[in-house]
């Protein structure tokens, strides 16, 4: 109390008081331009689970250019409170996670800020791994053996995952004669090693999944900032020798993901199976719906609602047509199964009311865009694109902001399901009235172009390209899981397209391997921060042949993959991170077509 009363009256004198015995200034800190806050920008670190403490300082600086120490007067915060409190000048921080923030000290009307990194050092034993020794860190002091090197495998060098994503596999080699590992994950906010065991060994390699207390420190401290490299040493029990790995990074964005999504699995007992992202229980995904409904008839491709209330999906595949349109909330037909027009590939209309399809196999007499009532499913018109019975209208998506539709046209017909040399086309609508097609990537030969999806803010299209390498045909360019697909983008807007490189790129156990079958992009419905800096991120899933990390794909299956995607990105460059794979998927089953809505309805 003294200093505080000291400080105030060496204000009074600095800025002088009324004459004649009057009563001092209304303000005594009238004049103060800024205030200054230190320490400044530094570092706080949090040693094993120890919280660290700062006391600051505010100066204020006056227009006549004297400064003056108002630490006394001054009120702390701190912008993130999860990171720490203030009592007085004093922080204190937590001891659960790291981060960067700004600390900010105000007096009267003037604030003054000064950043403050807050690093998490913590030491940690892999629950899983039994038998750790009692001090595992004091075995890693001994020479270099460059035969002991771990290799890194999984995920790719680049990979941006969710904060909520909860479990993120790490798989590695495990390097020659090493049985103790320590792996070390550090940024600005982080450094934390984790001691471990090849506790799962696969294919000569190791997979390793932190553990909920692990994940907590790791996404909480990193969400939103920079990226987190990971690496690994291996040695034995005895200390011998040690190898150390390369490095690779990986990078938390800021907001969780929510959203259902609802997936086809075509082995092991074909459905539609569904999870929920916004869950803080679900750990695996439910079978959603079989052939129940279907008379046995496999379902297969699907869409939901927006809203997750409804889903529309074709039945029996090529040539067959017949549609189940369901109430998803009670899992009933909204109509009765194949009772209305056939159709092969459907879309929603953002508010549900309305569904976009098309149908060209066996017995067909439209081959334009054909609307329904998303209630009935009946058929209530056609957009007239210019498709025909040789050269019919695919794989239609309509936008988010419900005034375009994208589409396929077929260069060279077979089925829908299987076609040749298309280019994708959109067609908008103004005034409730929709005009003619316009090219955005137009048909090419030896190419096919197909399976378009708008971006959740509607201005970009992410589409399949695959290559035929015996003209314009061949299985290898069917559009039906083709190896040759990756993933591309185009403005709606027009411009030239650009390949999702990071996202169709192989990963280590790849090899030289490119043919990744990287098929069915779909886009998660929310836009979300890219980082504290802001900009948008959004995310595509995507099924896929590729190696996830030592596992194989099921037999010649896919699995889902996931991407995110910079909304923000210069134009012509890669907007994509690179991939990883979908962790809760049953992975001994061929999972395709990830369509997401915003919510999962619960079955009543």
């Amino acid at each position: 109390m003294k200093y505080a009363v000291a400080i105030v009256m060496t204000l009074l004198v600095a800025c002088g008081s009324k004459g004649g015995g009057g009563s001092p200034d209304a303000n005594p800190l009238a004049g103060v331009t800024s205030i200054a806050v230190t320490p400044a920008d530094q570092t706080l670190t949090i040693a094993s689970s120890a919280p660290a403490s700062s006391t600051y300082v505010a100066t204020a600086t006056f227009a006549d250019g004297h400064s003056a120490d108002v630490t006394a007067i001054a009120t702390f915060a701190i912008d993130d409170p999860s990171l720490g409190t203030f009592g007085g000048p004093l922080l204190k921080t937590t001891d659960s996670h790291g981060g960067q923030t700004q600390v900010t000290a105000t007096v009267g009307t003037i604030t003054g800020a000064t950043r403050v990194t807050i690093k998490l050092a913590q030491s940690w034993n892999d629950p899983a791994s039994t038998g750790l020794p009692t001090n595992p860190a004091g075995l890693f002091g001994g020479a270099t053996d460059a035969a002991r090197a771990p290799g890194l495998v999984y995920p790719n060098d680049g990979v941006v995952v969710p904060p909520n994503l909860g479990r993120l596999e790490l798989h590695f080699y495990p390097g020659t004669n090493n049985t103790l590992f320590e792996l070390r994950f550090a940024s600005a906010v982080l450094d934390v090693k984790v001691y471990l065991r090849c506790t799962t060994p696969l294919n000569n390699g190791c997979v390793y999944q932190p553990d909920a207390t692990l994940w907590g420190w790791l996404a909480r401290s990193a969400a939103g900032g920079e990226p987190v490299t990971w690496s690994l040493r291996g040695t034995d029990d005895a200390g011998t020798a040690v190898g150390t790995s390369g490095t690779a990074a990986m990078r938390f964005a800021p907001d969780g993901l929510d959203g259902g999504i609802y997936y086809w699995t075509t082995s092991n007992g074909t459905g539609v199976m569904r999870y929920d992202f916004g869950s803080t229980t679900q750990t695996a995904p439910e079978k959603y719906l079989g052939t129940e409904l279907t008379g046995d008839t496999c379902v297969g491709c699907h869409a939901l609602s927006r809203d997750g209330t409804k889903l529309v999906a074709e039945a029996g595949g090529q040539n067959d047509g017949r549609v189940l349109l369901l109430d998803v909330g009670t899992k009933q037909p909204k109509v009765p199964f194949a009772s209305t027009a056939k159709s092969n590939f459907e879309a929603w209309a953002p508010d549900g009311n309305a569904f976009v399809g098309v149908y060209a196999d066996s017995g067909a007499d439209d081959y334009n865009l054909m609307t329904f009532d998303g209630s009935t499913g009946a058929k209530t018109g056609t957009i007239d694109v210019g498709g025909s019975a040789t050269h019919p209208i695919d794989h239609p998506d309509w936008s988010p902001t419900g005034d375009r539709i994208a589409f396929v046209k077929v260069g060279q017909a077979q089925t829908l399901q299987r076609m040749f040399n298309g280019g994708i086309a959109t067609v908008a609508q103004a005034g409730g009235t929709w005009g003619a097609a316009t090219d955005l990537v137009p048909a090419a030969s030896g190419k096919n172009r197909y399976y378009p999806a708008f971006s959740p803010d509607g201005a970009q299209v992410v589409f399949d390209e695959s290559t035929c390498n015996t003209g314009n045909t061949g299985d290898e360019c069917d559009a039906d899981t083709d190896p040759t697909a990756t993933l591309w983008s185009v403005p709606v807007a027009g411009g030239a397209p650009v390949a999702l490189a990071r996202a169709n790129a192989p990963g280590v156990a790849d090899g030289a391997t490119t043919a990744l079958t990287n098929s069915f992009p779909k886009w998660n419905p929310f836009v979300g921060k890219r980082d504290a800096s802001g900009g948008r991120l959004a995310w595509i899933t995507f099924s896929s042949t590729r190696r996830y990390g030592l596992r194989q794909p099921p037999g010649s299956g896919t699995l889902l993959w996931m991407a995110a995607i910079d909304l923000d990105a210069p134009a012509g460059t890669d907007p994509s991170a690179a991939a990883f794979a979908l962790p809760f998927q049953d992975v001994s089953t061929s999972n395709h077509i990830a369509q997401w809505t915003t919510k999962i309805v619960v079955v009543n």
